[in-house]
Formats: C-alpha cells, structure tokens, sequence
C-alpha cells in the first residue's frame, strides 16, 4: 500500500512513523520545512485535564490520548535516537481572586467526577510546590497526572522514526490538489504539475487542511488561530510544575529556558510577533511568578494553530471522496493528541476499529448546515471554547462573529434567538453593537453583553444603548447555561 501524507508537522510525522512501521510505502509532503510551524511554535503540554473546559467526547479523546502517549514515548525514543524530554512534574492551575477561585473549584469538581485527579490547594500549599509562585494567588488545582514534553524534539523524533522505518519526507512539496478517479482518490498534484501516486490520501496540512482542492463537497473548513510566545533563560534547571492560569501559563524546559503564553489571535496567515502580544503575556507570566522580572529574555515566536468550526480535530474519512483521511483541526492539543492520532489513522487505513468513537470528530459532522441559534460577538478564542463546551451539553449550536462587518452577516444569515457580546473587546463598542443587532434587522434577538469587573464604563454604555441584559465576565460563566437555554 503506498500513502502520501499531506503536511509534516506533529501529526503527520507520527502518522508517517505508525504507518511505515506497518509495511506502508509512505511519502509525507510539506510545503515549508517539516516540523516548523505549528508543531514548533507550541509549548509541549500533555495536559488534558489543564487544557479541557468540560467533559464529554473530546475531554475522553485527550485523556485517552495521554495514555496513547505514555506508552508510546519509549519506543520514539528508541527508534528515533531522539530523547523528546516528556517530563511529569504535572501542572498547578491557580487563582488570583473568589471568582477565578469558584471557576477552579468547578473545574476540579467535573474532572474528579470524571475520573481524573484534581487537587485543591490553598495558597500557601501552591507554593510549597512552587516556592516561586506569586504571594497573591489564594488557591490552585494542583493535576499530578498532566505530563510536558520538548514539542520540538518530539516533532523531529516523530519524524527521525518514521525515516528510521523506511519513510521519505520532501520538504518544499506544496501539494496543490489531490486527484481523483471515479471518486476516489488517485494521488496528488504538486505545485508546479508534477503528479504522484498513491492508494490513500491524508490531510494533515494543519491550519492550510481546508484550502486542498478535490475533496468533492467536503465542507471542512481550518481557520489558523496566531499563538505568540515568550522565552527566558533562568540561571538554574528548571523542574517544578507547569504554571497555568486565566492570564496564561508558564512551561519550564530542563535547560532553563521558561516559556510564557500565549494569544489566540485571528491574524489570517500572519505570524508576526506583535507588541500588544508581549505586553499582553508577559503581563500574565509576571502575574503568576513576579521573579520573572529579573529573567533574561531570549526570544518571542508565533505560530499559526489550525482550528475547526467547533475547535475539536477532524479525524476519519472524507464523506465524499474514498481513500481521503483527515487528521487535522487539532488546534491547541496537537502535541497531546499525535500520539493518538497516528494511532487512529493506521486503525482506518488498515480497516480496523479504532479504540475510540470517533463519531464526535468525523468530517461528516461538517456536512449539515450550522443551524445555530445563539450568535457569539466573542474574539477571545479560549473563552468560546467554553461557551462552546457548555453548548454540547444542552446541545446548542453558538455560531461566532469577529468584526461588527461579520456580525451584521451572519445575523442575517442565521437569525439567532440571542446574541452575546464580549464588551471588553475594542471590536464591539456598546453603542455600535446595539446598533447594529437591534437596528440592522435585528429587533428579535435578546441582547446580552458582559465585561471584565474593572470595566464597568462598557455596561453601563451597554445598558443605556439598549442592551436586554448586562453582565460581569464571572455573573455571565456562571449563568451561561441559563442563557443558553
């Protein structure tokens, strides 16, 4: 069996990896260098329990997935000659004040229930595991079982191994088209015209998956999401735990340097570092280790995470072309789940079953029309994942807007019973807001904005411009359910 892997990031190289060790011919194109976009620009977490805002099938995918890992890491190690730095120092999610604190208590309360382990710490306890760790966080959730790994290093075993297994890997392979014959897949056409063979067809092209042509009526849609990084070099090895928090999170690596994080930004295809990004997580990074200040700084990058409608991976096969697998949409879980992944797709390829649903994350799940009935005027990509985690479990559809332009569109396209506006964001001033949901043909929908506690100015010029209902960021997390019913 020959297979072509579109894309040599993180997943691709590991479905490489599974494949050639499985007797698979296998050629895996990357338009750019292998390994150096997304995959490069992460911070190397195995965290589901840190990185999940609720439970359900993706929650079970990720906890699945860091099992899959555990028991993988060894032999990458050992094929690839490559040691890929997975450590187990776990994670201490902390809280700066009641709200925050109440989020926490939620957050270990489902995990637990789940089957997970979640912690609950004082202050004081936090930092008897983190003597570095700010005097004004009151509480933590220490996650013993959330592991870290070097994402660059695991990037290059993944692909060391798959070669070390008879895999070749072309660089500079823009893969324009895949071709098709009889409806089903034939191979791919480069940039440029040349043609290559093949008896299956992965896309794995992270946040360029959706622009490959001919993949039939497909309608897989992978918008990339900017993610901006910090790094310091301390003057010591740096063991302890990662740090996350609702400002960012701070990720040690063994040779001192300390990671900081991130953005989640729609900046298209731009992976310029900008100056509102450094302010913005070195802001947070210094919140929660405040001896951050006396670091040196040694470099900022930024890489382009590929995001799916509903922020979960599209992972099975095309509903509309035989012999296309997707492996894509992995957004900010692509390290935790490449393990997994290349699991999944030597099951599919191989006519196995896979040891997980994958109903939840089938391109097919694309095809219906997004029947939403609540429209999101929230950029904040983190925090739509939450609504849109609390949205699954009532089974509501919330469809986003990030400009007031796009707003006025998709209103008119999809008519939702309620809009929710993010005041605190400069793209949606109260007044302009209003304006345009309750005046532009929008006179049916129930408006309900919300903004952090110290902005209060935004709600009350949300209040006197018309909205139904004004909220606190925590009043509007805490009654989210509610307004989603």
């Amino acid at each position: 069996m020959k297979a072509i892997i579109i894309g040599g990031g993180i997943i691709g190289s590991s479905i490489a990896w599974r494949l050639a060790r499985e007797a698979v011919t296998v050629t895996l194109l990357e338009r750019g260098r292998a390994g150096q976009e997304a995959s490069w620009a992460a911070a190397g977490m195995i965290a589901p329990q840190a990185e999940a805002q609720g439970p359900g099938a993706f929650f079970d995918l990720c906890v699945k997935a860091r099992e899959v890992f555990a028991g993988t890491v060894e032999a990458l190690r050992q094929e690839s000659g490559i040691d890929p730095e997975y450590d187990d120092a776990g994670i201490l999610y902390v809280a700066f004040d009641a709200a925050e604190q109440a989020e926490l208590k939620e957050r270990a309360r489902w995990q637990s229930r789940a089957g997970g382990v979640a912690e609950e710490l004082s202050g004081d306890e936090a930092r008897r595991l983190e003597p570095e760790l700010s005097a004004e966080v009151v509480y933590a959730v220490h996650l013993p079982n959330d592991r870290r790994t070097d994402n660059r290093q695991l990037t290059r075993a993944y692909a060391a191994a798959a070669v070390a297994r008879g895999a070749t890997i072309r660089e500079g392979a823009r893969v324009e088209a895949i071709i098709t014959k009889d409806a089903r897949a034939s191979g791919v056409r480069l940039h440029g015209g040349e043609e290559l063979a093949a008896d299956v067809v992965i896309n794995a092209a992270g946040a360029w998956a959706g622009e490959l042509r001919g993949l039939g009526q497909d309608r897989v849609a992978i918008a990339p999401i900017r993610g901006q990084m910090l790094c310091f070099e301390s003057l010591r090895a740096l063991a302890g735990p990662a740090i996350f928090s609702m400002h960012g999170y701070l990720v040690p690596r063994r040779d001192g340097r300390l990671l900081a994080g991130s953005t989640m930004e729609e900046a298209g295809y731009d992976k310029r570092v900008t100056l509102e990004g450094i302010e913005k997580i070195s802001r947070g990074a210094r919140k929660m280790m405040p001896s951050l200040g006396g670091m040196a700084f040694r470099e900022a990058w930024a890489g382009l995470r590929p995001a799916t409608r509903d922020l979960m991976p599209v992972l099975g096969a095309s509903p509309s072309v035989a012999g296309v697998f997707y492996a894509a949409g992995h957004f900010r879980s692509g390290i935790l789940l490449s393990a997994l992944t290349g699991e999944i797709l030597a099951d599919l390829i191989h006519q196995r079953t896979p040891a997980i649903d994958l109903k939840p994350f089938s391109p097919v799940r694309f095809s219906a029309p997004n029947q939403a009935r609540v429209m999101g005027l929230v950029r904040d990509m983190l925090f739509r994942s939450r609504i849109d985690a609390a949205a699954k479990v009532l089974g509501v559809k919330v469809a986003y807007a990030s400009t007031l332009e796009q707003a006025r569109a998709r209103y008119a396209e999809i008519r939702p019973a309620i809009v929710f506006a993010d005041l605190s964001d400069a793209n949606f001033p109260a007044a302009a807001t209003a304006a345009a949901i309750k005046h532009d043909g929008g006179v049916g929908a129930r408006l309900v904005g919300f903004a952090a506690h110290v902005d209060l100015k935004s709600l009350a010029s949300a209040r006197e411009a018309g909205f139904d209902l004004t909220l606190s960021r925590s009043e509007f997390t805490a009654r989210l359910k509610e307004l989603l019913r």
